[in-house]
């Protein structure tokens, strides 16, 4: 396929459709609620509207972490204190204590560590979401087999 007004080829993604985002042809919402667990145990971190992680900061001092479980709402409050550009030096299971730092991969936006958890969206299957432990950092990424499964469950065009 080419543009007509140019000699470069389109994906076909391009031509069906066009600039639309994963999650708005997902129709999945910015604030869309996403339920958490753990890769190790399958227990929940979700507990009043937060996800709740145990985690170390840089000093050593361990700590309970709450964040919002809503899709790109970054509100979270914790137990000790934790710069907004600190890297934390751990982050745990609440439930059975595993790390759930992915000791093979790192942050695409500035390199530093990062921790893998499953989410669901609904009723639907779990699907493993990489996330950046550095406060202030929103980088995050799920595999293309997890993001079609994303798509062929949560929406509405297919």
């Amino acid at each position: 396929m080419k543009n007509k007004d140019s000699d470069v080829t389109n994906r076909w993604e391009d031509e069906i459709f066009g600039e639309n985002p994963l999650m708005k042809r997902a129709h999945i919402n910015y604030d869309t609620y996403l339920n958490c667990w753990c890769p190790h145990c399958g227990k929940g971190f979700n507990e009043d509207h937060k996800a709740v992680f145990e985690i170390v900061n840089k000093n050593g001092d361990v700590g309970i972490s709450k964040v919002s479980p809503y899709l790109n709402v970054l509100d979270r409050e914790s137990t000790i204190h934790v710069d907004d550009d600190e890297v934390l030096a751990d982050v745990r299971c609440i439930h059975c204590k595993a790390s759930l730092i992915e000791q093979d991969q790192l942050c695409k936006e500035d390199k530093c560590k990062v921790m893998g958890f499953f989410v669901s969206v609904a009723n639907s299957i779990k699907l493993k979401i990489i996330v950046c432990i550095r406060r202030s950092c929103r980088w995050y990424k799920m595999s293309e087999e997890d993001n079609e499964r994303l798509i062929l469950r949560d929406s509405h065009e297919w």
